[in-house]
């Protein structure tokens, strides 16, 4: 991978981003339901999830308030965390003029760079206010229904 150095909080393409990613990924325990106009509807939960769950990796735009840019469906938390594994090293990098690394690093070595960068993952406490209960997110996507 090219080489990076420590960026935090940046400014590119008219957006202040966190550190040097332009997407942050999370795994998370969520419900899919078809929405209407063919579209899906997935609740994200941070605490509490229904039994019946399913998983999700969520990706955040790396902007102050995270917004969600996509939702990929999983039947288990091994398959998530597989797919994670696969393409977080190859999130676009701000130092990279917005495009993915040529030559991506391994996983571990990925989060090994994201310490020494002082890159923090996502953090769902800090997008809500405190005093509440069980914290969810919803996202509306287009369909179909693909849980992998």
């Amino acid at each position: 991978m090219e080489k990076t150095g420590p960026v935090q909080t940046t400014q590119f393409d008219g957006e202040v981003y966190n550190d040097d990613r332009l997407f942050v990924l999370a795994i998370c325990k969520c419900k899919v339901a078809d929405a209407d106009g063919g579209m899906v509807e997935t609740v994200i939960y941070h605490e509490n999830a229904p039994e019946d769950h399913l998983w999700a990796v969520v990706t955040f735009r790396n902007t102050r308030r995270y917004p969600i840019s996509r939702a990929d469906h999983f039947a288990s938390a091994g398959a998530a965390e597989a797919y994670l594994r696969s393409v977080e090293p190859k999130v676009p990098l701000v130092s990279l003029g917005g495009t993915s690394p040529r030559v991506p690093m391994s996983f571990d070595e990925f989060t090994v760079w994201k310490a020494t960068n002082n890159c923090e993952e996502y953090d769902y406490r800090r997008m809500f206010s405190p005093g509440g209960t069980n914290p969810c997110e919803m996202v509306i996507t287009p369909g179909p229904i693909r849980i992998q």
